[in-house]
């Protein structure tokens, strides 16, 4: 059976972390794994290392039946001992071979962003999965997603995210908000700018990115109702500002586009942090991201 993965600890986030792949898992059918990576050292005397093992499995134990007991979809309870609970999480999906890794953003965080913290970070680098994050506040939310954007900028790893968001969007009916931001910084670098694929003003440049992004959206499967945007600006920012007007965004691990469009690499991780809607990473080299979760229907052609 498919599998989805939750990372879990002791504060708030994890109850948005729960309530966003309790989501997932639902519309999926897929089952719950409630992962938690608890110590198993103590700084304490030798002596005394037995007794701090054996407490530190019952709060683990008691911690994760609660957010069993919260999931409100079928959940199975996976204590982790000893490790980071990035390297814990990261085996137990490739162990598993779950779809996706889901945790919650950092408590410091401001209310309805997502801030990552080193768990996601560590987890973004190398992931064998699809990785989401839930902003702070998510728990109280819905829980849909009509709107999903995608950043992309024609690499591999757009593309790869571009597959994930319209397996998403075709099993929920959710329209898909194709992105694509040309880094202002850049285009005033000539030394980006020669070759022959020249370009002399950003508004030319502009407008060849603006056709691309809608031929592509033309091509998309019949099914799927899709738009393209195409921004100049800085990608970071121009991203997270886009994701106030999602429930989901999708961006690949990394790349520079064609139409040098930063989106993915050190910005994906940015947006990671400071975006307004859950975002779901694809690690780079993922093949058919989520198609386990969502497979395509009888007929439909990949992108």
């Amino acid at each position: 059976m498919t599998q989805i993965i939750v990372g879990v600890d002791a504060s708030e986030r994890a109850d948005d972390a729960v309530a966003l792949a309790a989501t997932l898992a639902r519309i999926s059918g897929a089952e719950l794994l409630i992962a938690h990576a608890f110590p198993l050292d103590a700084v304490a005397s030798p002596v005394g290392l037995p007794d701090f093992q054996r407490r530190a499995r019952q709060r683990a134990d008691r911690l994760l039946a609660d957010r069993v007991e919260a999931a409100g979809v079928p959940a199975t309870a996976v204590p982790m001992p000893g490790g980071s609970p990035a390297r814990k999480l990261h085996e137990l999906a490739e162990r598993s071979g779950a779809a996706a890794i889901v945790i919650g953003s950092t408590h410091r965080g401001v209310l309805g962003r997502v801030f990552a913290g080193t768990t996601a970070e560590r987890l973004l680098h190398g992931a064998p999965c699809p990785v989401a994050v839930a902003p702070a506040g998510y728990a109280g939310s819905e829980g849909t997603f009509e709107t999903i954007a995608v950043a992309y900028n024609a690499t591999p790893e757009s593309e790869a995210a571009l597959e994930a968001a319209l397996a998403l969007a075709r099993s929920l009916g959710a329209r898909v908000r194709v992105v694509e931001v040309l880094d202002s910084a850049l285009m005033g670098t000539p030394a980006l700018m020669q070759g022959p694929g020249y370009v002399s003003q950003p508004g030319e440049l502009k407008d060849r990115a603006r056709r691309h992004v809608r031929d592509k959206v033309a091509q998309l499967p019949g099914d799927i109702a899709a738009e393209p945007q195409v921004l100049l600006g800085e990608p970071e920012p121009e991203l997270a500002q886009q994701s106030e007007r999602a429930d989901l965004f999708v961006v690949g691990s990394r790349g520079y586009g064609p139409h040098r469009a930063v989106l993915l690499g050190s910005v994906s991780g940015r947006l990671v942090r400071d975006a307004s809607c859950p975002v779901l990473v694809v690690p780079r080299g993922v093949a058919a991201p989520l198609e386990e979760l969502f497979p395509a229907p009888s007929g439909s052609h990949a992108v």
